[in-house]
């Protein structure tokens, strides 16, 4: 299964493309929080919240040179310029936004995780308790 990128998305079997996405999406998740050292849920959101910072900061940026693109005595060099500048902060803006939303599925996903150990806990206790009872009913 290494090479299953390599094939045409079509060309995956329809049973194992959902798994193939899920897939993705975590080894997307884990590749975020290895490359910023995150492991508790409060640098997550310290991440998330900075991330969301200097996406307003570059989209006002972006805003200022495409004004500034639009003036009519703008030469040519500055006009590639802000030209390039644009395409630079464009990418960055949609790195910051794909690790947005890998940061929100990773705090979904943890939430979940979370709420199914404490019941698995809780039927743990349960058992624990019928065990209990069960044996001293024997006695």
């Amino acid at each position: 299964l290494p090479n299953y990128k390599k094939q045409n998305a079509n060309r995956v079997h329809y049973l194992l493309r959902e798994d193939l996405y899920k897939l993705d999406q975590l080894s997307a998740q884990v590749r975020l929080l290895g490359r910023e050292n995150i492991s508790t849920t409060e640098q997550l959101f310290l991440y998330k919240s900075k991330a969301m910072e200097e996406i307003k900061t570059l989209t006002a940026y972006r805003t200022h040179l495409r004004n500034e693109i639009r003036k009519v005595n703008i030469d040519d060099d500055s006009l590639s310029t802000a030209k390039l500048k644009i395409s630079a902060i464009s990418e960055r803006l949609s790195e910051l936004r794909k690790d947005v939303r890998l940061c929100d599925a990773i705090a979904e996903r943890s939430g979940v995780m979370q709420e199914n150990l404490e019941k698995v806990l809780a039927e743990e206790e349960k058992t624990k308790g019928k065990e209990n009872r069960s044996y001293v009913q024997q006695r």
